[in-house]
């Protein structure tokens, strides 16, 4: 057997044509007749090609461009699909199986009413609290009042380890050692206080006395009025401003009604921070209190400033507080 050009074996001596050699189409117009045709090749088979001699396996030639073409496209879309398949299952997969093996113990949500706005009320400042908002007007640097000094008048005398003014009595705490003496204030005589040094010639003082309200003034204007004037007055002219400074800071404010030995009483208070802190070595604030009593005999009042950096001097002043008596 040989091989053509284009791969295809064919056997030797066929022929590649369509039927024989010779004859014509007879003259009618019925069926072509074969029967009268000689055998080309000698072999009696009426011109028809014999493949009886082409025994054994025939060899093919390499496949075409286009079969290759056809095969690898569907190579290629075979491998798409799978690649299609392959993420929609890790898809699935990773919200059902992955996630619930992450997350174990998931939160639980349970449903709520509806919520409103019903017995709710808005938040409103309190224009009073002092992280919020300024000291009121009376807790300034100049006093809003005249600060009248009446008429000197001497204190009632006091009983042992007590200090007396006006009707008001309190006890000495053990470390207040100097006797600060008698003198007139601003609407206040009868005075007396004692004191305990805070270094140099700075003391923390407690001064109690008769409260007096001139007429020109109106007269006594009740015990806030009075002890608003006491304590704007005590804080601007004793002295107490030389250390203030002219814009001081002014924290930890209170002005409300209290009792005093069951009589009513009205105190302000508040801490004054220096403007010059080095001033003092050892204080840079003082607390001023003012506390009007309504006594039997009338109005009396305390009326004081402390060293507030120092722990035992405040709480001594609330121990004389504390011990606030009467006196009729």
């Amino acid at each position: 057997m040989t091989q053509d050009p284009q791969g295809v074996n064919r056997a030797e001596g066929s022929d590649s044509g369509s039927g024989g050699d010779g004859g014509g189409m007879p003259p009618s117009t019925g069926l072509p007749d074969f029967s009268g045709h000689s055998d080309a090749d000698g072999n009696g088979t009426n011109g028809l090609p014999t493949y009886g001699g082409t025994g054994g396996p025939v060899t093919l030639g390499e496949p075409s461009q286009r079969s290759r073409n056809r095969a690898r496209a569907v190579v290629l879309s075979v491998v798409g699909a799978s690649v299609v398949l392959l993420a929609v299952v890790a898809l699935v997969l990773s919200q059902t199986v992955f996630r619930s093996v992450l997350d174990e113990d998931p939160p639980t949500a349970y449903p709520t009413g509806p919520r409103t706005a019903e017995g709710q009320s808005e938040y409103v400042p309190d224009p009073e609290d002092p992280d919020i908002a300024p000291p009121p007007p009376i807790f300034t640097q100049a006093p809003t009042v005249d600060c009248h000094v009446p008429e000197y008048a001497e204190a009632p005398r006091s009983g042992s380890g007590t200090i007396r003014g006006g009707d008001l009595e309190y006890t000495i705490p053990e470390n207040w050692d100097f006797p600060w003496g008698s003198n007139s204030m601003p609407y206040m005589d009868q005075v007396n206080a004692q004191g305990r040094n805070v270094e140099g010639n700075w003391y923390s003082v407690v001064n109690l006395g008769r409260v007096v309200f001139p007429d020109s003034e109106g007269g006594y204007p009740g015990m806030e009025r009075a002890a608003v004037a006491i304590f704007q007055c005590y804080a601007t002219t004793t002295g107490v401003i030389t250390h203030f400074g002219e814009n001081p800071e002014v924290t930890d404010y209170r002005t409300e009604a209290i009792e005093v030995d069951g009589y009513p009483a009205w105190i302000v208070q508040a801490t004054y921070n220096f403007e010059n802190p080095d001033m003092l070595e050892t204080s840079s604030a003082s607390i001023v209190t003012s506390i009007v009593v309504e006594g039997p005999n009338g109005p009396s009042a305390l009326a004081s400033d402390v060293a507030a950096d120092h722990p035992d001097h405040v709480q001594e002043l609330e121990e004389i507080i504390a011990s606030l008596n009467v006196v009729e």
